[in-house]
């Protein structure tokens, strides 16, 4: 919008884009989840349904006890108080995944998808009196990622390969006595090195999706009445900030604009800069 009486200049551009990818022929006649078939949607995540932490050794031993065709053998084995319970939703009494394929696909099921989805741009500006302002937003409204890193759990594999960061502090401890105190409602599960509780489910499924403000600018130009004696045609001075504001379920551990960085986003995350100056033109 255009006002010449108050020299004021408004800009707002938004951007809307999605994008869906179908594999329609794949010579694949088992139907094996391990790679392409046809009638598939690229993205799409299979995995557990989690029915929680067992906070006590009894929940445990109950849940196996309702699985009486193998319990959760084909996961792993000595499960314990702080460990996973996964939901056996095609009711056969045991949790596995089948033969892995399309029609036997055991307790998987489709959990999420980890394309983007309807990525968006937003531009807005303004000018008036000689103050300027910009702001630029952009992100993704729908993703979803299943990050399996030992960035993600902490403690995975062997002590080696260890990476605790602070949001790993909420693991499970049933112990009153533990110097971090007992801890029954945690987001992650007893850490142990194999990875029996690290199977793709639906607990850890990571919402992607984010908004941030990837540039944030205000600015003023001096009148011309006091540049021109200067014999400056413009004199203007700025302050700015880029990556000042994310909007996102997502752990902390990542960022989300980089999640698909090396080492499926475990790279260094975008930094916050802010910068002041002047532009000027003679």
């Amino acid at each position: 919008q255009n006002d010449k009486k108050s020299k004021k200049h408004q800009k707002i551009n938004f951007l809307l884009f999605d994008s869906q990818t179908e594999i329609l022929e794949y010579p694949n006649p088992t139907g094996n989840l391990n790679t392409y078939r046809k009638g598939q949607m690229m993205g799409d995540i299979w995995g557990y349904t989690t029915v929680g932490i067992a906070k006590t050794q009894e929940e445990m031993d109950a849940h196996l006890a309702s699985l009486p065709e193998g319990g959760q053998d084909a996961l792993g084995a000595n499960w314990q108080a702080g460990d996973i319970m996964f939901a056996d939703i095609n009711n056969d009494g045991k949790i596995d995944n089948g033969s892995n394929t399309e029609d036997d696909h055991g307790d998987l099921s489709i959990i999420g998808n980890s394309l983007a989805r309807y990525s968006i741009g937003l531009d807005l500006g303004a000018n008036w009196k000689g103050f300027d302002f910009r702001a630029f937003f952009q992100g993704v409204l729908k993703r979803d990622v299943f990050q399996n890193s030992n960035y993600f759990w902490g403690v995975k594999g062997s002590i080696w390969s260890t990476v605790p960061f602070v949001e790993h502090a909420d693991y499970f401890r049933n112990d009153p006595e533990h110097p971090k105190g007992q801890n029954l409602d945690a987001y992650f599960p007893r850490p142990i090195f194999n990875g029996k509780n690290g199977q793709v489910q639906t607990k850890y499924l990571q919402d992607a999706s984010y908004i941030r403000l990837k540039n944030l600018q205000i600015g003023y130009t001096l009148p011309i009445q006091l540049t021109q004696k200067a014999s400056i045609k413009k004199l203007r001075l700025y302050v700015s900030g880029d990556n000042i504001w994310t909007m996102t379920d997502m752990i902390d551990v990542f960022d989300p604009e980089t999640i698909d960085g090396n080492w499926s986003g475990n790279v260094y995350p975008l930094s916050k800069v802010y910068s002041f100056g002047l532009m000027l033109t003679m």
